[in-house]
């Protein structure tokens, strides 16, 4: 056959690398912008007075337990890769409260963490939701199709766990704004992500793997097997048309290409669109792309230290950097102090690129305010799913789409919206009919069968901290009189330090003042 895949992210390449390289068809493929990759882009960092690198600015990482097929495809290219690491800091308001998940240093970085109640509840709902969260994924019915924000809401998770751990950590992931859209984020499609990607558990977490000089390299290895002429950049195809001869491509000048088969390896709205503009867009196929929204995310390289945490203990792999705007008119159920989150990718640790040679090497996601523009190499767009209830019910619509009318349909949105995901969307595509490609490796699912929850040692750990937690619900009255009798000796003590000039002393009492408050409020909210 004669095929045509349009989009040349992880998806597009995927399927071009087993179409050109492991079937007899002919392959041809369309990217509307002047490079290949989507999310697959390597970029120069140069600073003054420093040594070059290659710096990737957007898949960065993969781990072999959650991207079987991705690293067999990269190991079968021989591309090679490097031990690297995943650590992780949140920091509010510029560093008005900072604490890191690398060791006691990390999470007590920040020296009034040390009397902060609203850490120690934080760590303690920690753990209760790595032991008890996949106790969701068991129910039926209804019961899973609770959103997160309610499912935290529900079962007594305190603010400061939803504020400084699981908001920020699951806007990071899924390039999400922590608010709204965050906290409607379907809870059995999170739990079940961080249940595969080992983040439910504190030991025995997998080793994370970035591609040595950058993930461009792969990119480079499957476009040089290609014809030069198949390759077809700056070439945006703005309709597709279905009809009884095959399938036409049609350009923005209105240039027509016809194939047998068209693969698009494009955003569901990019997708929904094409096949509107091609007037020929079914109703399954209406179902399956339309209830899925994007959020547009700016990433910048750049050496702005300050879009780090303040203090060097917290550094770590990714940084989460928070603003608190919260909305006293909105319920409490939708309501998360943290409305804007950006993350900064520390380069340096996670590519292995040391700071003497290129100095402080930095992707920021979504900035919280300007970084100095002296400092910044380049800035670009991407674009990530949001998962949503109607967005997850339309995955399981696609096979009544699949290979109809000519047509096929990939992407990391199949699925949760990974590098493993987008390539593994087209592999499925790929070893069946019609396209019979003759893969090199089988594919492997990379989803993990429920925890035992049977074990001694699981059972143990889950009753210590019920008993812990009905221990805690069984002195919150009391709790709210220690909080405030703290606030008012911590009043005293920052009237004392004013006093004297003791400025430093003042700001940290200050805090401290603030996190007892906020205790206090959440036990009187929740009384």
């Amino acid at each position: 056959m004669r095929i045509a895949i349009v989009g040349t992210g992880v998806s597009g390449i995927s399927a071009l690398w087993l179409l050109n390289e492991f079937s007899e068809h002919e392959v041809n493929i369309y990217e509307k912008d002047e490079r290949p990759g989507g999310h697959t882009n390597t970029v120069e960092f140069k600073r003054p007075g420093k040594e070059p690198c290659q710096v990737d600015t957007g898949f960065i990482v993969c781990n072999p337990p959650t991207y079987p097929n991705f690293l067999r495809f990269l190991k079968h290219l021989k591309i090679p890769l490097l031990k690297t690491e995943m650590t992780f800091s949140v920091t509010r308001d510029r560093g008005a409260f900072e604490w890191a998940g690398e060791g006691l240093g990390g999470v007590f970085c920040q020296l009034s963490n040390v009397f902060n109640p609203r850490l120690y509840r934080m760590l303690f709902d920690i753990i209760r939701f790595n032991l008890f969260a996949t106790d969701l994924l068991e129910q039926e019915g209804d019961k899973q199709g609770i959103s997160i924000g309610d499912y935290l809401e529900k079962e007594g998770y305190s603010d400061g766990f939803r504020d400084d751990y699981l908001m920020p950590m699951t806007g990071a992931i899924w390039s999400t704004p922590a608010d709204q859209a965050a906290l409607d984020f379907p809870a059995s499609t999170l739990i079940r992500f961080f249940h595969n990607h080992h983040l439910l558990q504190i030991t025995g977490k997998p080793k994370w793997l970035t591609v040595e000089g950058g993930s461009k390299k792969y990119l480079d290895s499957v476009l040089s097997r290609l014809p030069e002429e198949n390759l077809h950049l700056n070439t945006e195809i703005t309709a597709i048309e279905s009809h009884e001869d095959g399938v036409n491509l049609i350009e923005a000048s209105g240039k027509k290409h016809l194939y047998d088969h068209v693969i698009l390896a494009t955003h569901s709205d990019t997708t929904l669109k094409l096949l509107e503009n091609g007037g020929g867009l079914t109703e399954d196929e209406n179902k399956a792309l339309s209830p899925w929204k994007w959020s547009k995310n700016e990433a910048i390289l750049h050496w702005d230290e300050k879009l780090m945490p303040i203090r060097r203990k917290a550094y770590s792999a990714w940084n989460y950097l928070t603003l608190t705007e919260s909305d006293s008119k909105k319920p409490h159920t939708s309501e998360s102090e943290i409305e804007t989150v950006s993350l900064t990718y520390d380069m340096n640790i996670l590519q292995h690129l040391p700071e003497d040679k290129h100095g402080l090497v930095l992707v920021t996601l979504n900035p919280p305010f300007p970084p100095d523009e002296s400092k910044v190499i380049k800035r670009f767009q991407y674009e990530h799913p949001m998962m949503t209830h109607e967005s997850v019910a339309a995955q399981s619509l696609l096979p009544k789409i699949q290979n109809k009318r000519g047509i096929s349909f990939a992407g990391a949105w199949t699925n949760y919206g990974f590098h493993e995901d987008g390539f593994t969307s087209s592999m499925k595509l790929m070893v069946k009919e019609p396209f019979n490609c003759k893969s090199p490796f089988e594919m492997k699912p990379a989803s993990r069968g429920l925890p035992k929850t049977n074990t001694i040692t699981i059972f143990l750990a889950r009753s210590l901290i019920s008993y812990l937690d009905f221990i805690r619900k069984q002195i919150q009255p009391i709790w709210y009189w220690i909080s405030y009798i703290a606030v008012i000796g911590l009043v005293w003590l920052e009237q004392v330090f004013n006093a004297v000039g003791y400025k430093s002393g003042k700001d940290e009492v200050e805090r401290l003042k603030g996190y007892w408050v906020g205790n206090e409020e959440e036990d009187k909210k929740r009384r």
